[in-house]
């Protein structure tokens, strides 16, 4: 037997006399939105946030800890159709007169961003907004995370990619130094190229720069004189801890880089590895024990 529908889900959630100042950080859309032709939405923060907001709206259940940072049918459409609070996004929807598409739109960010929490017995937070302060940390997180690329950065990233195909493919013809300055204008085909970890990272770059015609940036934070290494500014960039890797992107072991060529998460981004003589070479991104972190250095100066 179903419970009662409570009172406070029959009206619109009540308005805040100020409401905060946000921006939709993108779209989302469950797994079987791929039937009305839109692309499923990748796991992001956002997704944490709210799931959380939701759940203070009374539209599903609180538990922080068992949460995921996908985008499941279940949450979009709601696990219950009867049920208030397990109707997710849909019944957030229905309740905001909105169409219960289940899609995360601007329309129904607004509702999350003007509304609060339904003052009635059993709910708690009555009165506050619902987004709350861990939300809007997840939020601007998710904000940095999926801003739309800067004109260019495609090619740039295709371009990195390129010259890192084409140094796998003449591998014979690397030969691993640690000599500075490295000599930055190269050919990933050519003859003889002398680089190391962080030099093929650096190349990479200033290939890409003149690949494009582009203000690509180094690195490795020297204006492409042909310095920098692992343990100057490489590392000082945006960590990356969401599980989607880009084309370009550093990961960090302890004494050694790699640079990503083919986007993907843990096991499907390719690296290109040069610690060694036999190199450069493709790893997987957990190929070494000593892993620390990924980090993404800005494309564009």
């Amino acid at each position: 037997m179903m419970p009662p529908v409570p009172a406070w889900s029959k009206s619109p959630y009540p308005v805040a006399p100020d409401p905060l100042e946000l921006a939709l950080p993108r779209a989302l859309f469950p797994p079987n939105a791929i039937d009305a032709g839109q692309t499923p939405s990748t796991h992001g923060p956002d997704l944490l946030a709210y799931k959380r907001a939701i759940s203070r709206a009374g539209r599903w259940p609180w538990n922080p800890p068992g949460w995921d940072d996908a985008y499941s049918n279940a949450f979009a459409h709601g696990a219950s159709v009867k049920a208030v609070d397990t109707s997710g996004v849909a019944g957030l929807q229905r309740q905001s007169g909105l169409k219960p598409s289940g899609w995360l739109d601007e329309e129904t960010f607004e509702v999350l961003r003007i509304s609060l929490v339904p003052t009635a017995k059993g709910i708690a937070h009555g009165g506050e907004p619902l987004f709350d302060s861990v939300c809007l940390r997840l939020l601007a997180l998710a904000a940095k995370q999926f801003v739309p690329p800067a004109p260019g950065e495609d090619q740039i990233r295709a371009a990195i990619a390129e010259f890192l195909e084409k140094a796998e493919a003449n591998e014979p013809r690397w030969h691993y130094s640690q000599n500075r300055p490295v000599t930055v204008d190269v050919d990933p085909a050519a003859a003889s190229v002398n680089a190391d970890c962080s030099g093929i990272a650096i190349l990479a770059y200033r290939y890409a720069m003149k690949k494009t015609g582009l203000d690509v940036a180094d690195p490795a934070k020297q204006r492409f004189s042909g310095f920098g290494n692992t343990d100057l500014f490489e590392d000082d960039h945006p960590q990356i801890t969401d599980g989607h890797y880009e084309v370009g992107d550093l990961a960090h072991y302890r004494g050694h880089v790699c640079i990503c060529r083919k986007a993907g998460d843990a096991s499907t981004s390719i690296w290109t590895s040069h610690g060694q003589e036999s190199g450069p070479e493709p790893r997987s991104l957990h190929y070494r024990s000593d892993f620390r972190f990924v980090v993404r250095p800005p494309l564009l100066a």
